[in-house]
Formats: structure tokens, C-alpha cells, sequence
């Protein structure tokens, strides 16, 4: 089995937090980035009805995508791991390989393409 070392953050870091919409509910996000490299290494959750199933999911959700990141895991190979939905419904010309514009299948999905979004600025 490889190991890989984790990159640990400083304990004073940059927080970006926006309002993103997913699925018709607020979600607030924050990204604590790299200070050396402006990375999002970490992700907290803010948004859903406190003590509810779907936060304590949503937290669990942003422990694994930061411990993802911090061992160098790539923002990119997550989003493109995690379950998209087609814009429209498929046709038969859509199956020649051609690729199908897509959005996330769910929050996390969303998050991930925020996350991407956040290494572009």
C-alpha cells in the first residue's frame, strides 16, 4: 500500500465563503486555502437544518474531501469521480462518444465545481 503525506495547514489561513444554490436549498461553503500555494485544502458546510441527518452528512462529506485535498488529491479528479446528471434528456446522437454537457447530481457535486471555480481566481 503507498502512502501519501498529508499537507497540514497553518493554524491562521485565507476562508473564502459563498452562497451557492444546490437543488433549490441555500448552501454556504467555506474553503479554507494554502496560504502558500491559494489551494482549497479544507471545506466546511453551513445550510441545512442544524442537527439534521443531512448536515451531520454534509459535515462528514467536507472531512473527506479536505482530507482528500490535503494529500494532493486533485479538485478535478473528484468532481469527475462524482455522479453528474445530464442538462437534457439523451438522445441516440448523443451516444456516438461525443461528451454530454452535465451538472452535478448533488450537492457534493456542486461543491467540488465551486471548489474548482475558487483555484481559478
Amino acid at each position: 500500500m503507498t502512502t501519501t503525506t498529508r499537507t497540514r495547514l497553518p493554524h491562521r489561513r485565507p476562508v473564502v465563503t459563498e452562497k451557492i444554490d444546490a437543488f433549490g436549498k441555500a448552501l454556504f461553503i467555506s474553503a479554507g486555502l494554502d496560504p502558500a500555494t491559494g489551494q482549497v485544502k479544507e471545506v466546511f458546510f453551513a445550510g441545512g437544518k442544524e442537527g439534521s441527518a443531512m448536515d451531520a452528512i454534509m459535515a462528514d462529506v467536507g472531512v473527506v474531501i479536505s482530507v482528500a485535498l490535503q494529500h494532493g488529491v486533485p479538485a478535478e479528479a473528484l468532481a469527475r469521480s462524482i455522479a453528474r446528471i445530464p442538462l437534457s434528456p439523451l438522445r441516440p446522437e448523443d451516444l456516438d462518444g461525443r461528451p454530454v454537457a452535465t451538472v452535478p447530481a448533488s450537492p457534493v457535486g456542486a461543491t467540488l465545481d465551486w471548489i474548482m471555480s475558487v483555484g481559478e481566481r
